[in-house]
């Protein structure tokens, strides 16, 4: 087969490798001038900074898989995050609070959470657990049972602190949600499940960090020729025929019909609707309901040694943190600390407009807000990632949405991947790709 794939991030990648190492012709179009959608890292003043996702879960094989695969798996080049992943909350503007994993049981033991209002939270445990028990790791669709509660909403009944001083930073820093973004059974889904981030291996690599592996299976599919890698290439328009595909494409400032047996839409859910106006009606509903969270990542290099700052801090929406969720701080030794703050999707939408330069003065300005013992620290350079369409929202419903339009089987020509079939870290989205390229490879197209 001739296989088009549109849209370069992991999931594309992931199918396109999947085809060529089954014999088929890819031809990969890939709009940014370098692959790995929002999994890539950029070298800034001698630092990797990622521009999107953070680490993989060691529990999501296929990324080992792919990194042996591509001969990066070396124990002295792999970077364990499992102690950067543990938390301080800023509660009240005052206390710090840490934390460990994200999960029920950490929540458990959360000192600022009142006896009584744990005793409480302990008690949804079972049907929780249920939910954990019983889901398929790789199906979200198989926890929909829960799927018609608002997460924050449920556990306020029973906690307020937990919701205000423990879920809502969690999940705004993971993923930049607001408290109406993520349903029960995503949250349970996907915080105990095998697939979690509750567990304690989460990595990354020392050089490049999680960009590396997109960087370097885009440098692999680029050498193959039976890959045909087009960056800087953006797509119009997508057509299904009897005989096959057509898609038009946009490069240097020319237009093309790129043609083949069966297409790969790997593009986040949000954009599939503009760019196939032949879908059916009720495909086209379940895309046109899919919304994504920004996620802004912004870096600083400080004029100051770390001192007295603690590496980590989540912000409370609670306490005024709508826009800023959470900052991290590393001394560089000399004399300098490496910085960086993460938007939440409130703070993204309110400034969508907003020019870079504005978007880094306000980014600061939370920054001082949180620690005002910044306010004299001169800052010598900072960047921002933006990104407005980071991370898929799981709203209630949302998971229910998706099984019926799972049920509605494969289109003809054309298989989907992506992080909102499934879960939103960097494991997920890639099986997701993998598993479109079997499917296509199964039907014979």
């Amino acid at each position: 087969m001739r296989v088009i794939v549109v849209g370069g991030g992991i999931a594309g990648l992931g199918a396109a490798d999947r085809l060529r190492d089954d014999g088929h012709e890819v031809v990969l179009l890939e709009q940014d001038t370098e692959p790995g959608g929002r999994c890539r890292s950029v070298l800034w003043h001698g630092v990797w900074a990622v521009t999107g996702a953070f680490a993989f879960l060691g529990a999501e094989t296929n990324l080992g898989d792919l990194a042996r695969k591509l001969g990066i798996d070396k124990p002295d080049g792999i970077a364990d995050l499992a102690a950067a992943h543990r938390w301080n909350v800023l509660v009240k503007r005052k206390q710090n609070v840490g934390f460990g994993a994200f999960d029920l049981i950490a929540a458990a033991k959360h000192p600022y959470i009142p006896f009584a209002e744990k005793t409480r939270l302990l008690a949804t445990l079972p049907k929780l657990a249920q939910i954990a028990m019983n889901g398929d790791p790789r199906d979200i669709t198989s926890a929909a049972a829960f799927d018609d509660v608002n997460a924050c909403e449920y556990f306020r009944r029973f906690s307020p602190t937990f919701v205000d001083y423990f879920l809502e930073p969690c999940v705004a820093m993971f993923c930049g949600y607001g408290e109406d973004d993520f349903s029960l059974t995503w949250t349970a889904w996907s915080t105990a499940g095998r697939l979690s981030w509750s567990g304690d291996q989460i990595w990354s690599f020392k050089e490049r960090g999680a960009g590396r592996i997109t960087w370097e299976l885009g440098r692999s599919l680029a050498a193959d020729p039976r890959v045909d890698l087009r960056l800087g290439c953006s797509v119009a328009e997508v057509r299904t025929r009897a005989d096959g595909v057509e898609v038009d494409a946009i490069s240097n400032g020319g237009s093309e019909t790129v043609r083949g047996d069966a297409v790969v839409m790997a593009v986040p859910g949000n954009k599939v609707s503009a760019l196939m106006p032949g879908l059916d009606a009720e495909r086209r509903r379940f895309f046109d309901g899919v919304d994504y969270a920004g996620h802004h990542i912004v870096y600083y290099l400080l004029d100051r040694p770390k001192g007295d700052l603690l590496d980590t801090y989540l912000l409370p929406a609670a306490d005024g943190f709508r826009r800023t969720g959470n900052l991290r701080f590393t001394d560089m030794g000399d004399g300098t600390t490496f910085a960086h703050s993460q938007w939440k999707d409130w703070g993204c939408r309110q400034h969508a407009d907003a020019s870079t330069a504005d978007l880094l003065t306000i980014a600061w300005s939370d920054v001082v807000d949180a620690l005002p013992q910044l306010a004299e620290t001169r800052v010598i350079d900072s960047f921002i990632s933006r990104q407005p369409d980071a991370i898929c929202k799981r709203p209630k419903g949302y998971i229910r949405g998706l099984r019926r339009f799972l049920e509605l089987g494969p289109m003809p020509r054309v298989a989907f991947c992506g992080d909102y079939l499934t879960n939103s870290t960097v494991g997920q989205a890639h099986w997701s790709g993998l598993k479109a390229a079997e499917d296509l490879i199964a039907r014979g197209n």
